[in-house]
């Protein structure tokens, strides 16, 4: 007995040293010029990949985290990948290795892909305690911490950095614009839930909200009359909850909502140019380009539409789709809950290949640097050889 309690006195420390690694990312990087530095990689969530790429696809390598994934994605910048969990860890790992360089530990969850600007990540974590969020401002250079922000209400929709800022929006429909040093431009208060990521095109934010409506919101940062309320270009009913995020692309919005209908919306007035019904509930974002649309709902039906709102073509996965696929020159790569990755021809819609994971898919599909990375259940991250 004396010896098992040995080695269970021996794991167990393994376990709690284990356990108990710094909280620190502290790197070495050059400037990036091509990073992947917010859910979408723009503002305007542009979930297009304007390269060739063959369809068959090499495991480079494979790493795991802590906790579970959210609906969210990797960010990328230079030789580093970064990613969240819902225990409330920011994950760094090397591009070349998949070796974790750092990690950030936290009490709460964090729900949201976190961003890049320059040497900063910037993530919101939720408070176990209280409906409220602290967004904080993290030196991956300098290795420390610069500033902490307390947000009213859960932050579950996904940030957005635009061009002199940081854009949040709680579940409880509070709207704030940071600087990126952590000081509150300004606020503006929806009143009503929100589970839709905002979009924005640098001059307005445009979201959703749990009543069907679609808000527009002046991002400038002065108040006329020093009136939050000022700062509300149109607030428009368009019909059934709205839990997918906004694409904004050039003069039009795309949003699809809990019935099942894809909007397209003017981005000035807020007037509906056409709606298109899909037959199930939309999570995911639209993929749109400047001649189509493409849209998956829960029933695991994905459609292709012309500019105007006419299908296209209909692919029936027999799964479920809640995250947003990433389109290429030639290839949907669409993630489904059915443990597969579906590489999907943009002309006809056929599936030409396939992935087989060990779980459901639970990050939206992420390609910079030549690598594909998929994150799904268990928390497993793995990136593949792309080849053009």
């Amino acid at each position: 007995m004396g010896f098992l309690r040995k080695i269970f006195t021996y794991l167990s420390f393994i376990i709690f040293i284990g356990g108990c690694a710094p909280s620190l990312i502290k790197l070495d990087t050059y400037k990036d010029d091509n990073p992947y530095s917010q859910y979408g990689n723009s503002s305007q969530r542009k979930f297009y990949h304007e390269q060739p790429i063959s369809i068959d696809f090499t495991e480079k390598w494979e790493s795991q985290i802590n906790g579970g994934f959210s609906n969210s994605s990797v960010t990328v910048y230079d030789s580093a990948v970064f990613v969240n969990d819902l225990s409330g860890r920011i994950y760094c790992f090397s591009l070349a290795t998949g070796k974790t360089l750092g990690q950030l530990r936290y009490k709460g969850s964090i729900f949201t892909t976190p961003i890049i600007q320059k040497s900063l990540i910037i993530f919101a974590v939720v408070n176990h305690k209280g409906n409220i969020s602290t967004l904080y401002f993290y030196d991956f250079k300098e290795g420390k911490e610069l500033s902490s922000v307390e947000i009213e209400g859960r932050v579950i929709n996904q940030l957005l950095k635009i061009d002199d800022g940081i854009i949040l929006l709680s579940e409880t429909g509070h709207l704030y614009k940071f600087d990126f040093t952590g000081n509150l431009i300004w606020y503006y208060e929806a009143k009503s839930f929100c589970h839709s990521n905002p979009a924005s095109n640098n001059k307005v934010i445009v979201f959703g909200n749990d009543n069907g409506e679609i808000i527009s919101i002046d991002q400038r940062d002065v108040l006329r009359n020093n009136d939050p309320n000022s700062k509300l270009i149109f607030r428009e009913k368009i019909g059934h909850p709205f839990f997918s995020g906004a694409i904004i692309f050039t003069n039009e919005i795309y949003i699809g909502n809990d019935d099942g209908n894809i909007y397209s919306i003017d981005l000035n007035s807020g007037n509906v140019n056409w709606s298109f019904q899909t037959g199930a509930k939309i999570k995911m974002e639209a993929v749109v380009t400047e001649d189509e649309i493409f849209i998956g709902n829960l029933n695991g039906e994905l459609y292709k539409l012309a500019k105007d709102g006419k299908q296209i073509w209909r692919l029936d996965t027999k799964g479920l789709m809640n995250m947003t696929p990433i389109l290429t020159n030639d290839y949907l790569i669409l993630p489904d809950t059915n443990k597969k990755v579906y590489i999907v021809s943009r002309d006809n819609g056929e599936i030409v290949n396939s992935l087989t994971l060990e779980g459901r898919v639970k990050l939206s599909p992420v390609i910079n640097k030549n690598l594909l990375f998929i994150g799904f259940e268990n928390g497993n991250l793995r990136a593949y050889e792309i080849t053009q």
